[in-house]
């Protein structure tokens, strides 16, 4: 009985794992076309849809960067945006940033690049 409640607790923990950060770190070339696409966006939707009660947060981008992780040969996406009036910068995860695009509707930009990964759920925009 021990190893079954053992085994289905590391299950749990570990699909936690997976989803965690799915799109933080990326190669340099997936890095460089991820910020290539934000440029062009006006507006983003900052959402994790695998996360317990969290809430679509609309904002504008004013710069995007590609950042060296300091780990192996990963890169991150540093998104500055506009929110509520005050001016922030952050690591981004592209499994949880959303966009709106045409003929597709609301999808995450890892989806947008073709990048595997599970949003979980879509949020109301």
């Amino acid at each position: 009985m021990k190893k079954i409640i053992l085994s289905l607790f590391t299950l749990f923990v570990f699909h936690f794992a997976v989803l965690a950060d799915q799109l933080a770190y990326l190669s340099k070339t997936d890095a460089e076309r991820a910020a290539a696409f934000l440029e062009k966006q006006k507006k983003v939707g900052i959402y994790c849809g695998c996360c317990d009660n969290d809430v679509l947060t609309a904002v504008k981008i004013t710069g995007v960067e590609v950042k060296y992780t300091g780990y192996e040969q990963y890169y991150e996406i540093y998104i500055k945006y506009k929110s509520k009036g005050e001016l922030k910068t952050e690591a981004v995860d592209l499994a949880y940033l959303w966009v709106k695009t045409k003929g597709v509707g609301l999808q995450t930009v890892g989806k947008a690049l073709g990048l595997e990964h599970d949003p979980c759920n879509t949020p109301n925009w």
